[in-house]
């Protein structure tokens, strides 16, 4: 075929944004209305309300629906082209080869209208591309056969959309309150006092937040005004209910988040589902995969439970994607599961207990002066304010603080083959980091003041990902020869052949 007639060839696939864009836009339009409204109303109709609801909302409803009339997209041979703007024209080419995902994501109002929004993720990481808002969940569908189903190269055909599922997870409503109780949540109360703080600031008058504040002034005082027992009593028993109102607090947004959750296989590609009031969905290839952890914090570690985190090329996760969901590929699972799932993630990659390497024994001792330092301080700050017996109460702790140590140094380690590094961190939150090397972007061995005097290093892993493995408290001769041993490993990968490594 000619050139020309390349040229003129019709796409695959075209569409435009459905029709209910429009109502959502006019919902977004009245939200920003509202207080020009609640004038209208209150001046009793009168001509200047209805001119500040004019002045306030036209533009943004031309906007809104010059937006729906002028957005088209398209999948062409070897790149998705998005049309937009009425006065100022824009076309996007986004080639096919740089699509690393089509995110949906539908709040319940969507959901009982089958419409969705999709975000367009690029390989260049950062904001989404694209969005298409809204679009019918049925185009979606075909959107994604179109670009992934179009890509010829290897990376892009692991991706090819298969017409089955195979089903990987499924968690119970059960296992997601057990997700939230054990998931270290005891900030999340704290998040939410200081947003029913900022709504009390806002909407509730001076008189009712000091008539609150001085209710809950006099109930303390009251319990534990009496002698110290009653005060320590009456603060431990606070203490208490915000803690179990945190932990409850906890399971129920992780309930909320994360409800009906599946992980399943489609083709060569994991597809997450998820979402009680948004309901999110997202492919994930393992050849993006950069890194996989394996987290438990303590109750997760004694009751035999993991969370599944991996990090993507070329994507950073803010803080309100995290509170998401989106950095964790399966929020809860059995440990065994989680590493039995590694080697599928990562072929090839078995967890082998027996392999660990510990890290220099002087972690040890290291770890019991850099505690021991802060107990100084506390026990130098009681005798200042006790000057007696009293304060010598925080030398007491020392057994922990030797206990906690010899933990840490027991509890850290490494497994170095051919084609993956394993790391291992944590005594109380325990983490396993597998990378595979042919993602090892830079090797950094760095020295303190304090690790030179004793003979250590700290040797950094980094990825394309935004997780460093950090391993510390390696002898320098061996940190050094692990170093050169990933960098001849990338050079042979560089070079398209794999050779074992003696």
């Amino acid at each position: 075929m000619s050139a020309e007639a390349d040229a003129i060839a019709p796409s695959r696939l075209s569409g435009r944004l459905h029709p209910w864009t429009l109502a959502f836009g006019l919902v977004a339009v009245a939200r920003q209305i509202l207080i020009p409204l609640i004038y209208w109303v209150f001046s009793g109709f009168g001509a200047f309300g209805a001119l500040l609801m004019i002045v306030f909302g036209a533009p943004s409803l031309l906007l809104v629906i010059a937006r729906y009339w002028s957005f088209r997209y398209r999948v062409e041979a070897d790149e998705l082209v998005i049309e937009q703007g009425i006065l100022r024209r824009q076309e996007r080419h986004i080639p096919l080869t740089n699509i690393q995902e089509i995110r949906l994501e539908q709040n319940l109002v969507q959901r009982w209208l089958g419409v969705a929004r999709a975000d367009i993720e690029t390989s260049t990481g950062g904001e989404v591309e694209a969005s298409l808002a809204v679009l019918a969940v049925d185009d979606i569908a075909r959107l994604r056969q179109g670009v992934f189903g179009a890509r010829t190269d290897g990376a892009a055909s692991a991706e090819k959309l298969a017409s089955e599922e195979t089903l990987i997870i499924a968690l119970s409503p059960r296992e997601l309150l057990i997700a939230g109780l054990t998931s270290n949540g005891i900030f999340t109360l704290f998040i939410a006092l200081g947003a029913l703080l900022r709504f009390a600031e806002e909407w509730l008058p001076e008189r009712g937040r000091e008539a609150i504040w001085r209710a809950l002034s006099d109930s303390t005082r009251a319990l534990g005004g009496q002698s110290a027992l009653m005060a320590a009593a009456t603060l431990a028993l606070w203490g208490g209910l915000l803690l179990a109102l945190s932990v409850a607090l906890s399971a129920l947004l992780s309930l909320a988040r994360f409800y009906d959750f599946r992980l399943t296989q489609q083709g060569a590609a994991l597809r997450r589902v998820y979402g009680l009031f948004t309901r999110r969905a997202s492919n994930l290839s393992p050849a993006r995969i950069q890194l996989v952890a394996i987290e438990q914090t303590p109750l997760r570690r004694l009751l035999g439970w993991a969370a599944l985190r991996v990090d993507v090329a070329g994507v950073a996760y803010e803080r309100d994607e995290e509170r998401q969901g989106r950095g964790l590929l399966a929020p809860l699972l059995r440990r065994k599961a989680a590493e039995r799932l590694l080697s599928r993630l990562l072929d090839g990659c078995a967890l082998d207990p027996r392999a660990w390497q510990p890290v220099s024994p002087l972690a040890f001792r290291r770890g019991v002066i850099r505690r021991s330092v802060w107990l100084m301080l506390a026990t130098a700050a009681a005798l200042w304010w006790w000057s007696g017996a009293y304060g010598w109460l925080p030398l007491a702790f020392f057994p922990w603080v030797a206990l906690a140590s010899w933990l840490d140094y027991r509890g850290r380690g490494y497994i170095v083959t051919p084609d993956y590094w394993l790391a291992r961190q944590g005594w109380a939150n325990r983490v396993i980091y597998a990378v595979p090397a042919r993602n090892v972007q830079a090797v950094v061995v760095s020295q303190t003041p304090f690790d030179r005097r004793l003979g250590l290093a700290t040797l950094t892993l980094d990825t394309a990902g935004p997780t460093p493995v950090i391993i510390r408290d390696l002898p320098v001769a061996e940190a050094q020869a692990l170093a050169s041993r990933v960098a001849r490993r990338a050079e042979v990968l560089a070079q398209g052949c794999q050779p074992r490594l003696a």
